[in-house]
């Protein structure tokens, strides 16, 4: 092994030999000198020899251990084809022929610091069970260091040449399937609308789209339907999707002036075909629930979203409304107990479409009850009205529900949200068995799914729209819905509409008729909305003290009582009016909680700006919770969002 320190033994020779000359050149020029110079010569040589001796000695061991057993019987690293080098405080003091060929090309490099030999080599990092990954001389290694000293300043590094192996993984990957589901989802509203010639062109410039975007991928595109393809294709080509944010979407858009739209669900990273076929309808399921016009990648990691940028497409049809009510009706029917909830901090639309339900459910004779905290809630003008003219107790506690008697044969009904964070009570979804859920909201990605019933329609102005449907096939015709049932679901439409001004299709207009027709009175709806003078004065400072980002308008406010908490939703609308403002955010302090509202006129997709926040809602309307944070830090947080979208 001495052969290999020749190097080193050559540098130490010439410092010696410098530092005698310059002791003799001092004892000369200088006598008096020469004991001085003796003595740092003989110190100097003393220390370069325990030093020289101390480093042979720690690799000897290295190499050969410290008993008494014979050097070839212990490890030899000079024979092992593996590249070995050995570093005593980051620089190199021995390394086997095979660093020398595949690491060094054939150099040398004795005592030249690791790092500077292979760039980015951390040897700390490379001390762990997977060791380290670099890339080095156009090759890829795994290296492993281990400490050969216990004050850790001799490690002995090992280089695998896993290169093949690392290729054909990232050839692996780059070959799983990615499935991909779309669905034109205006084609049962629009497209059919259109004379055959005029559909067939459009159709026929839409599968020449996607089967431009299978070739260009090297996948396969199937027309499973008139209006739903299935697209496979290899992970490496999936990147594009991603990095172009599904280009395809306005692809088709610009087909026929925006009366084409695009539902498309992605599954990868699964196991197999199956898996991501699944993943890919999930997905879809989840675009679709959503309001469509865009695509969601499902992978084993969670959803990733792309589009939704454009109001949801009303479907006229009412073939669901009937079999949703048939399936709704047996289930109430065969239930012992119902109950039925809305979100919390509850709004005229979450009440109103409530006391709609509780009509249906009296009408399948059973008895309902409304699972509210009327302390928080925004409609207590309703509340009082309706608790005055319902002749049993409606209105109940969480406390008091959960103290019932709970089974399984037990129904709870969610109203205007589907997500059980956001409900009065989330310990009362977790107890029920059999759960419906009634929403018009964008889905979220943590909706309930254990439902026996779901009725999600995301072009629906308000969840009393749909209640307001569902009823008319639930409440025998002979049977006259209650006024005040009438006028509750007529100010939840008319809340979420902003009195017809938003989002009010014809279903809507529909829906609004027929409860005018049951005895619901505008006047007496109006006064549903009355505020006190507290409110509309919190309301007035939330709007002067508001300042625009980015065509935003963001007002915020601290500490405000509970009971003005319904000036925040009317601030967001009433910031919409002025003059360059596209979208409205506001954020109050109650307690330790900031309640925070959105509001647009359809330019900006407000729920989008609140999923950021952990929110969610509609294309116009939407909201939020934070929890633990300064209203500075919340200020930030809606910035942020804002900066997010415009990207």
């Amino acid at each position: 092994m001495k052969n290999k320190f020749w190097g080193t033994d050559i540098i130490l020779a010439i410092m010696t030999i410098i530092v005698v000359a310059l002791c003799v050149l001092i004892a000369i020029t200088n006598p008096e000198m020469i004991i001085f110079s003796l003595a740092v010569l003989l110190m100097i040589t003393i220390i370069l020899a325990m030093n020289a001796r101390a480093v042979r000695k720690a690799i000897h061991g290295v190499f050969f251990g410290s008993g008494k057993q014979s050097a070839r019987q212990q490890l030899s690293f000079e024979n092992l084809a593996v590249p070995v080098v050995i570093v005593n405080k980051g620089s190199i003091v021995w390394y086997n022929g095979a660093f020398r060929t595949a690491i060094l090309s054939d150099a040398d490099c004795y005592l030249t610091p690791l790092e500077k030999v292979v760039p980015g080599l951390k040897i700390n990092e490379a001390s762990g069970a997977k060791g380290l990954s670099l890339p080095v001389n156009g090759r890829e290694y795994t290296i492993y260091s281990s400490a050969a000293s216990e004050d850790g300043s001799l490690w002995v590094c090992y280089f695998n040449d896993d290169t093949e192996l690392k290729w054909e993984a990232r050839e692996y990957h780059m070959t799983r399937p990615v499935v991909m589901q779309i669905i034109v989802d205006t084609y049962d509203e629009v497209l059919k609308e259109l004379k055959e010639s005029k559909r067939a062109g459009i159709m026929a410039e839409l599968d020449q789209l996607i089967e431009d975007v299978a070739s260009e991928t090297n996948g396969i595109a199937t027309k499973v339907g008139t209006s739903r393809y299935h697209v496979i294709m290899e992970e490496r080509y999936y990147g594009q999707f991603h990095d172009n944010r599904f280009e395809i979407l306005s692809k088709a858009r610009h087909l026929e002036e925006d009366m084409v739209t695009l539902s498309i669900g992605v599954g990868h990273g699964g196991k197999d075909f199956a898996e991501n076929d699944l993943l890919a309808r999930q997905a879809l399921d989840m675009a679709l629930g959503r309001g469509g016009d865009q695509a969601v990648v499902k992978s084993n990691e969670g959803y990733e979203f792309f589009g939704g940028t454009l109001p949801s497409v009303e479907k006229r049809s009412k073939v669901r409304s009937r079999i949703v009510a048939k399936a709704l009706h047996d289930v109430i029917a065969q239930s012992d107990i119902v109950m039925i909830m809305g979100h919390s901090v509850s709004d005229l639309d979450a009440v109103g479409s409530a006391v709609g339900i509780a009509t249906a459910v009296k009408s399948c004779g059973k008895h309902p009850y409304i699972v509210i905290r009327e302390e928080t809630s925004l409609a207590r003008n309703l509340i009082e009205r309706v608790r005055n003219e319902w002749e049993e107790e409606l209105f109940i506690t969480p406390e008091k529900a959960l103290s019932m008697g709970i089974g399984n044969n037990s129904l709870l009904i969610i109203t205007d949200v589907h997500v059980s964070r956001m409900t009065e009570s989330e310990e009362l979804v977790k107890r029920f068995y059999k759960k419906v859920v009634i929403d018009h909201h964008r889905r979220m990605v943590d909706y309930i799914s254990d439902t026996v019933v779901s009725y999600h329609e995301p072009y629906a102005s308000s969840a009393s729209e749909l209640v307001c449907e569902l009823i008319q096939y639930i409440i025998p015709a002979n049977v006259k819905l209650p006024q005040i049932a009438a006028e509750a679901m007529l100010s939840g439409i008319m809340l979420d509409t902003r009195n017809f001004a938003e989002r009010a299709g014809v279903r809507t207009f529909e829906a609004s008729a027929y409860l005018r027709r049951m005895g619901a009175i505008s006047t007496e709806v109006l006064k549903l909305f009355s505020i006190p003078k507290e409110v509309y004065q919190a309301k007035s400072d939330l709007v002067n003290g508001a300042f625009i980002y980015k065509d935003v308008a963001v007002s915020l406010a601290d500490n405000m009582t509970r009971d003005l908490y319904v000036a925040v939703p009317q601030a967001a609308n009433d910031l919409l009016g002025l003059d360059g403002v596209r979208g409205s955010v506001v954020a109050v302090k109650f307690d330790d909680v900031i309640q925070i509202s959105a509001r647009s006129l359809g330019e900006i997709n407000v729920q989008v700006l609140m999923e950021y926040l952990g929110g969610g809602g509609h294309l116009t309307m939407a909201g939020a919770q934070l929890r633990g944070e300064t209203l500075e830090q919340a200020k930030e947080k809606i910035m942020e969002s804002i900066d997010n979208y415009k990207k």
